[in-house]
């Protein structure tokens, strides 16, 4: 019995060591699988510093972007109002003219009635109606003034046209509005990366934060167009508020940039 049981150990005991022998085997394959393992990490380290330095810099820049796309804005803006302005005060001078020519028109035709009503009555008068004549033709370049009028006119129509035009600047600050506002949205992003990178806490980049008023609309599909529907509404509604002295309703803004 007693070398039965020896036997029995000594074969539980080889079972053993083929196990153990076993585990070496796998842990032989499984050591290189490890050592490939430390070897990526090893060469991933740099290179999530080297992004984790890109990140850093990349969001150190965000705001000065942002800034300097603010900075053109405000400056294309301030460019487009004194243009508009000075096309206003031409625009006046040109009615203020344009009225006077054709008051000077309607009195010179009825110094024309009046004339030939002379003519008519000094027929007879030889000397006279030479000298009606005479007057009437050094008095005929009231006609010239057709031509002014036309001009002026045409005037008005450029000056119109490079108004509808300058709502390019309305389009291009919204744009910009609408990109700015994705900096901003991948600024976040990219601070959130950060946090997770290193031990940094979100409140650092607070100071870097993109300057925008909270109240700030934009339309990022906005479109420039030559149609002077808005235009010829906007005039209407300042004309009409002019005449009855009422104020522009929230409603009626709404439906120029509908």
């Amino acid at each position: 019995m007693s070398e039965t049981k020896q036997a029995s150990n000594l074969l539980e005991l080889f079972d053993k060591l083929n196990d153990l022998k076993s585990v070496f085997k796998y842990g032989e394959k499984l050591i290189p699988i490890v050592q490939s393992l430390i070897d990526f990490m090893n060469e991933t380290v740099p290179l999530l510093e080297n992004i984790n330095t890109s990140i850093t810099d990349s969001t150190s820049k965000i705001p000065k972007a942002a800034h300097q796309i603010n900075d053109v804005t405000a400056a294309t803006e301030l460019a487009t109002t004194e243009i508009l302005d000075i096309v206003d005060m031409i625009n006046i001078d040109i009615d203020t003219i344009e009225k006077d020519l054709k008051s000077i028109t309607e009195k010179e035709k009825q110094k024309l009635d009046i004339i030939l009503k002379l003519q008519n009555a000094v027929k007879d008068n030889s000397i006279a109606l030479s000298l009606l004549q005479k007057y009437e033709e050094l008095n005929s370049e009231y006609k010239n003034i057709t031509t002014v009028l036309t001009a002026l006119q045409k005037i008005k129509n450029n000056s119109y046209h490079i108004t509808l035009s300058l709502q390019v600047q309305d389009i291009t600050s919204q744009q910009l509005s609408a990109v700015n506002h994705l900096i901003s949205g991948v600024q976040d992003k990219l601070a959130t990366l950060l946090v997770d990178f290193q031990d940094t806490k979100t409140e650092e980049f607070e100071d870097r934060k993109i300057a925008a008023p909270q109240d700030a609309a934009f339309n990022p599909n906005a479109q420039y167009g030559k149609s002077g529907a808005r235009q010829e509404l906007a005039n209407e509604l300042v004309k009409s508020n002019s005449n009855n002295g009422s104020r522009t309703t929230q409603d009626e803004i709404d439906k120029i940039f509908s």
